[in-house]
């Protein structure tokens, strides 16, 4: 059996004749029934029934190109592919987000990149805090999309970009204490704390708190955070974005203090490893990405 063979029988299959996929293959009417011939005996099956004007699988046949029709296409990809590593192409490109940042921001540019580029496979990985930042510094990923400050720039050598702006802010279920009654840090610390677990920077410390409650639960997943801050099971800082829902429905509520900040916002940025190159598929992520 050869990808040929199957190509001829998909062909005749598609236009019911020998005559119009001969014609479509450039080929001899001969030449696609010897190819099918010889198919249909070293199985010792029957293809096509041939016993009307317009050919057409039988019962066997019908099987068989079924399964055809999935050898052709993954030989088909498997083609493009080897087309697009020739071009330079990414087979992998790696993606950390921070999670400060709402993926779906960028949503409708990874999907004009992964139809673009659709034989690479996109790794989209997001963590605790800095994570994104620390993944980039390693090596990681390709590209990071994190919370950025200027002394970032004395971590490593990295080339970065403005992609949008954050807003964290402090919240409490009701269940767990009315923000009323929450005026300064020290009512704060009357309550637990949930916090996402630190990286290992140096500036990545439990001083990023406002709160330094006795009573603490750490999460690697700022999902993890939000279900555990409806539950009651603390105070904590989070993306306004990702509990506007929430606010609006009374489920949280605002904390705001007296003698500390308690609504901090700043700036998100692409961020890539200078020592690295971007591949064609980076280039067309970094790049689409940048703020019109």
């Amino acid at each position: 059996m050869t990808l040929e063979q199957l190509r001829v029988l998909q062909k005749i299959v598609e236009l019911g004749s020998l005559k119009a996929a001969a014609n479509a293959l450039h080929k001899t009417q001969p030449a696609l029934s010897m190819a099918i011939k010889k198919l249909e005996q070293q199985y010792n099956i029957t293809l096509l029934d041939r016993s009307q004007y317009r050919l057409s699988l039988t019962a066997q046949g019908d099987i068989f190109f079924r399964h055809a029709q999935q050898i052709l296409l993954g030989a088909d990809q498997l083609d493009s592919l080897g087309h697009q590593l020739a071009q330079g192409n990414e087979p992998i490109l790696k993606i950390a987000y921070n999670p400060v940042f709402a993926i779906s921001t960028i949503t409708d540019v990874l999907l004009e990149c992964q139809q673009q580029f659709p034989l690479t496979e996109f790794q989209i990985v997001t963590g605790s805090r800095f994570s994104a930042l620390e993944q980039i510094k390693n090596h990681e990923v390709d590209i990071a999309i994190s919370a950025w400050f200027h002394v970032f720039h004395g971590i490593a050598d990295f080339i970065t970009q403005p992609l949008a702006e954050f807003e964290i802010v402090l919240a409490v279920a009701p269940k767990l204490a009315k923000s009323a009654d929450i005026k300064t840090t020290t009512d704060l610390n009357q309550y637990p704390v949930i916090n996402l677990i630190q990286t290992g920077f140096s500036f990545d410390n439990d001083r990023l708190s406002l709160s330094s409650s006795k009573q603490q639960i750490k999460t690697k997943d700022i999902h993890t955070l939000k279900a555990l801050l409806l539950a009651g099971l603390g105070t904590a800082l989070i993306p306004r974005p990702l509990i506007s829902q929430e606010l609006a429905d009374g489920s949280l509520d605002l904390i705001s203090l007296s003698d500390a900040e308690t609504n901090l916002s700043g700036e998100v940025r692409l961020i890539r490893n200078a020592e690295c190159t971007l591949g064609p598929v980076g280039k067309f992520l970094w790049n689409s990405l940048k703020i019109k």
